[in-house]
């Protein structure tokens, strides 16, 4: 190992008085030369104060202190996006208990140069747990199943003591981590196992607490069960969601919208926060329901090979059997959706920032566009405009399919009363998507607006297919507008 490699150990901190002291002086007592870093959680019995005296007078002991208790998982987050920031290429982390002992440091250590990540294992040999209690001994095994069936993995995925070659190691895996408890381990551990992150384990032993008590409360066992099955699901219904891919930048002087602000925002919601089941509901629909009909629609409207723009791309999960046929540009206002469209689409496209009321791109320069559940977005006094500049992009004779929830669709009804239901219960506004302001009504009223913009209607399509979820309204481009004005 290169002698000029930064190592760092994280150790979180909670009311840990009696034991930091001990932990610091094995450490040191190795001579590994490698710092430590202590994220204390604001602890109520002075463990910080001990700290902030080590740190003081010893530059290789770091302490950041946080506010109160926000979690072991999002320690851990903290910590590594420090680690990162200050240079370090290799982070081990580890309890302040002792239960993971520091004497094994050098075995984590020795196997680095090998692989991107240790990860200390209690179930390679059979007397990893001495001492352990029967049902602590049966919560752990039962969570070392449920991981290994769930999200398939080998590993002990609930254990903290690991390495991570940092330098190996994207960053943004580590952004992606939604769950702030102890449910940090195993997800983390599944969305570095899916993104191709070589991983070794090395086998531990881990004696019964002998120092201070467990933290572990009911909440967060049952918390962490909620949050193992979504992912599960996640997992088998939406995988792509799980990739890691750089996010988009946008050119650094294009401004900031009021409305790029509002997108970006609901793509990082996370889906633990009050919507994970209708996030995974809806992952079913798209993937199940939806796609099969865009595949049926796009498959019709446009031919093999033909450059076509999607209008406000979102995610990108219902497009992903048409990007293989043709060529894709995907256009969003949101630079979170845009990152996610690259998650699900290894290629065949093209990633475009703006909005569909002023695409960037020249006159006639597409052979199709489409959309899907987007204009519903837009105040109806919008809706021609945005038409407009379709029929702008689009080369004459070429065709828009924009699937459209009508105020008749079964979606805008059992989502009006999902959120009746959900106001009711909680007493507050919850919104699952963004508000929709304008459906379609009638095929007269469609045709209208087509007809303001541009465009012949060729088909009005609604039933069974998507399950009466989307009027299907496809196009033609007809008569020039005149001079709209010219978007290069």
């Amino acid at each position: 190992m290169n002698a000029a490699t930064k190592r760092l150990i994280l150790i979180p901190t909670y009311n840990e008085a009696d034991n930091v002291e001990k932990v610091i002086a094995i450490i040191q007592g190795l001579g590994l030369k490698i710092d430590l870093l202590f994220v204390d959680d604001n602890s109520p019995d002075g463990t910080g104060e001990i700290l902030a005296q080590w740190a003081a007078k010893d530059p290789s002991i770091h302490l950041m202190r946080r506010p109160g208790k926000l979690g072991i998982g999002s320690a851990h987050l903290d910590g590594i996006r420090w680690s990162f920031d200050h240079g370090y290429a290799i982070l081990v982390t580890m309890d302040s208990d002792l239960t993971h002992s520091p004497e094994e440091i050098p075995r984590f250590l020795e196997l680095a140069d090998g692989t991107d990540m240790v990860v200390g294992s209690r179930f390679n040999r059979p007397d990893s747990l001495p001492g352990w209690i029967w049902w602590r001994k049966w919560m752990t095994h039962t969570g070392h199943f449920l991981t290994s069936r769930l999200l398939g993995l080998p590993y002990d995925a609930t254990g903290a003591f690991r390495l991570y070659r940092l330098d190996r190691i994207p960053r943004g895996i580590f952004d992606m981590v939604e769950y702030p408890g102890y449910s940090f381990f195993f997800e983390s551990l599944h969305r570095l196992h899916r993104n191709g992150v070589t991983i070794r384990e090395v086998p531990i032993v881990l004696p019964a607490r002998a120092y201070g008590h467990s933290k572990v409360r009911l909440k967060d066992i049952l918390s962490g069960i909620e949050n193992l099955f979504s992912l599960g699901w996640r997992t088998r219904l939406d995988g792509a969601s799980l990739l890691y891919r750089p996010s988009f930048v946008k050119e650094h002087d294009a401004p900031i919208a009021p409305e790029e602000t509002a997108w970006d925002g609901y793509w990082t919601q996370r889906s633990h926060q009050g919507k994970w089941l209708y996030d995974l509901i809806a992952a079913f629909y798209r993937r199940w329901i939806i796609r099969p009909a865009v595949n049926r629609f796009l498959g019709a409207a446009f031919a093999p090979g033909d450059r076509i723009l999607h209008a406000g791309c979102g995610g990108g999960t219902v497009d992903i059997d048409m990007a293989r046929v043709m060529r894709i540009d995907a256009l969003d206002i949101s630079t979170r959706a845009l990152t996610e469209y690259a998650r699900c689409h290894a290629g065949n496209h093209e990633l475009m920032h703006g909005s569909i009321d002023a695409i960037p791109a020249p006159d006639n320069h597409y052979d199709g566009l489409f959309n899907l559940g987007v204009m519903e977005h837009f105040p109806e006094e919008r809706i021609v405009p945005i038409l407009r500049e379709f029929h702008r992009v689009l080369k004459p004779g070429k065709r828009i399919v924009l699937f459209w929830p009508p105020a008749y669709g079964a979606s805008v009804i059992f989502l009006k009363w999902v959120h009746r239901l959900l106001h009711g219960l909680f007493r507050s506004e919850i919104q699952l998507h963004p508000p929709e302001l304008t459906h379609i009504r009638s095929r007269e009223q469609t045709a209208r607006w087509l007809e303001q913009s541009g465009f012949r209607l060729r088909e009005f399509a609604f039933g069974a297919g998507d399950l009466f979820t989307y009027q299907v309204i496809v196009a033609e481009k007809g008569a020039h507008m005149g001079n709209q004005g010219t978007h290069v």
